[in-house]
């Protein structure tokens, strides 16, 4: 049995033309990859590379096209390309396509080492090589979803800047990144706190490795945020979050709403 990552509709095998961003396609992988491993079988690499319009019409720094990202692991190139026009062919019996989030992180927390090592074995070097792990674990990471959110769905900046202050009340020393695809205009708000810098780490998937690295993480409501966490079993706070937890209840994690105050038990986390 093979078992195959689809992560768009139009998947040319090579590239794939729209569909959704790296954070949800890396559910479709990591099931994928972790029902091979369980059961027995073949892993298709799937087709990483996408082309989306969107991006490119709002001036993003990031294209989102996740080129060179990742290295091919499993069944790839001419073999992968025949084995999937045979699939179609023959109805796809002998492949498992894995084409949704399914239950997020709800079914991958009990196997979180093997997805870790699975992105760990995957990743290009390359794309990672300007993340400072040290510098990074003494620091709080702040993700702020703009860009291709509409504002129904954007966490208000004034909480983010309420959080930070709770933050800077219990360690006026520390050290705070964030992580955007907004404008420097939009984020001046948050840019204006003592102690604040943001940080682009070059692509999408260097920023979620950075964000694994951090010692907090003050959340949008984004799996983007979550897989930083989850990489990295990063304590994680969100105002709101439309998806089941990240965690099972082995790291911590909270959702506080519209408080702006610092759970107690994330407090230790700051003080020196």
């Amino acid at each position: 049995m093979y078992y195959y990552p689809k992560l768009s509709k139009t998947d040319l095998g090579v590239l794939r033309i729209g569909g959704p961003g790296l954070a949800n396609c890396m559910f479709m992988a990591a099931h994928a990859w972790v029902a091979c491993q369980k059961e027995g079988g073949k892993f298709i690499s799937p087709s990483w590379l996408k082309f989306s319009i969107g991006p490119y019409l709002r001036r993003e720094r990031d294209k989102r096209n996740y080129a060179n990202l990742f290295r091919c692991y499993g069944v790839s190139g001419f073999k992968k390309l025949f084995l999937l026009a045979k699939f179609k062919l023959t109805g796809g019996r002998q492949c498992r396509t894995f084409d949704t989030l399914g239950s997020y992180f709800g079914e991958l927390n009990k196997n979180q080492p093997l997805v870790r090592q699975y992105f760990e074995t995957i990743v290009n070097p390359a794309m990672i090589a300007s993340v400072d792990d040290r510098y990074l674990r003494d620091c709080v990471a702040v993700h702020v979803r703009l860009g291709d959110y509409v504002p129904s769905l954007r966490i208000p900046l004034s909480w983010y800047v309420g959080i930070m202050q709770s933050i800077k009340r219990l360690n006026p020393g520390q050290r705070i990144i964030i992580f955007s695809d907004g404008t420097d205009d939009e984020l001046a708000e948050l840019m204006a706190i003592p102690g604040v810098e943001r940080k682009f780490y070059g692509n999408a998937l260097a920023d979620i490795w950075a964000i694994s690295k951090c010692k907090l993480l003050i959340a949008s409501d984004s799996t983007f945020s979550a897989w930083g966490a989850f990489l990295g079993n990063v304590p994680i706070i969100f105002n709101r979050r439309h998806f089941p937890s990240v965690f099972s209840g082995n790291v911590l994690e909270s959702v506080v709403g519209d408080s702006k105050v610092i759970p107690d038990n994330f407090a230790s986390l700051l003080i020196d």
